[in-house]
C-alpha cells in the first residue's frame, strides 16, 4: 500500500468524475496544499478576490437602515474558500473587511462592534472552505448540477454565510438592541434583521458559484495535470 502522504491531494473518484478534497487539506494541513494556497497563483487569486469583493460590494441591490446590504461581495471570497481552503479565504475576507472601513457606507458605534461587523465577519466566510466541493476535470462528463456537487456547494456557502451571520447577530444584540421594535426580543430582532439581507446573498452566491467553479476548474485542468495534481493551480 502506498504512503497516503505521497498521493496526489485530490484523488479521482473515477473516470470523468469530480474530485473530492480531503478535510485536512481544506485547513492547509498538508505541505502540498499549503504551497498551492500561498504560491504566486494563489496570492494573485487572493488579491483579485479582495479587489473584486470591494468592487462588487459597491453594487448594492438593497441597503438596510442600520447597516448591511444585499450585494455580490461574498462571491469572490467564497470562491477562494472553495478553491484554496479555509485560511486563504479567511485572510481574503479579513482584508476585505478592513478595506470596507475606508469605503462609503462604513459605520460603527464601538471598536468591538467594528471588529465583529467588518474583519471578523468577512473572515468567517472562509469557513466555507471546510466543505470539500469537488474539482471538475476538463474531460469530465459529470454535469455541474449533480446532487453531489450542488449539495456540497450549497453546504459550503451556507457554512460561510452562517459564520458571517454569527458575527453580525452578536453585534446586533449587543450594540443595536435599542433599534428593536417595542415588545420584540432583541435576539429575534437581530435574527430577522441580519437574515433579511444575508439569506438573499446566500442564494445569489450559490447560483453564481454553481456556474463559476466548474468553469474555472475545467479551464485550469491542463495546468493542474501538468503539475501532477489537482490542487496545484
Amino acid at each position: 500500500m502506498s504512503d497516503p502522504t505521497t498521493r496526489p491531494p485530490c484523488s479521482p473518484i473515477g473516470p470523468g468524475r469530480p474530485r473530492l478534497i480531503p478535510l485536512r487539506e481544506r485547513l492547509g494541513a498538508m505541505p502540498g496544499q499549503w504551497m498551492s494556497a500561498w504560491g504566486a497563483v494563489g496570492l494573485v487569486e487572493i488579491a483579485l478576490a479582495v479587489s473584486l469583493a470591494a468592487g462588487l460590494g459597491m453594487v448594492k441591490l438593497f441597503v438596510m437602515p442600520q447597516g448591511g446590504s444585499v450585494s455580490l461581495e461574498m462571491i469572490p471570497i467564497l470562491f477562494i474558500a472553495v478553491r484554496r481552503g479555509v485560511v486563504p479565504a479567511m485572510v481574503a475576507g479579513g482584508l476585505y473587511g478592513c478595506i470596507q472601513m475606508v469605503l462609503p457606507g462604513f459605520y460603527y458605534v464601538h471598536p468591538a462592534q467594528l471588529v465583529l461587523d467588518y474583519p471578523l465577519a468577512f473572515a468567517a466566510i472562509g469557513l466555507a472552505g471546510l466543505i470539500p466541493v469537488p474539482w471538475f476535470d476538463s474531460d469530465s462528463e459529470q454535469p455541474r448540477w449533480t446532487s453531489t456537487y450542488t449539495g456540497l456547494l450549497v453546504a459550503a456557502v451556507a457554512l460561510g454565510v452562517l459564520g458571517r451571520f454569527a458575527c453580525h447577530y452578536v453585534s446586533g444584540i449587543v450594540f443595536f438592541g435599542s433599534y428593536a421594535p417595542e415588545g420584540q426580543p432583541v435576539w429575534l430582532y437581530s435574527l430577522l434583521y441580519n437574515g433579511l439581507y444575508l439569506l438573499p446573498e446566500l442564494v445569489i452566491s450559490v447560483v453564481a458559484l454553481w456556474a463559476i467553479v466548474p468553469a474555472c476548474d475545467r479551464a485550469l485542468a491542463p495546468v493542474r495535470s501538468a503539475r501532477g495534481w489537482a490542487g496545484g493551480a
